[in-house]
């Protein structure tokens, strides 16, 4: 039987992805001008981490309960 919890876990994942999709394409579409490249490239990486941080953050408690 399939619990309930890991398919949240699933939709919380899918969520986040496309919200970085589209925070990216908001920040390349409205900000990214008045920056220099390195700046972007600095907002491109410390949004990864921000998303990784918290795929993390969602799935090492599901992980830690399996054998």
């Amino acid at each position: 039987m399939v619990k309930q919890q890991p398919m949240n876990r699933i939709y919380a994942s899918i969520a986040l992805g496309l919200g970085w999709l589209l925070f990216l394409a908001l920040w390349l579409f409205y900000y990214a001008t008045t920056y220099s490249v390195l700046q972007n490239i600095a907002v491109f990486i410390v949004s990864i981490v921000v998303v990784t941080a918290i795929a993390i953050a969602l799935w090492v408690p599901w992980a830690m309960k399996q054998a």
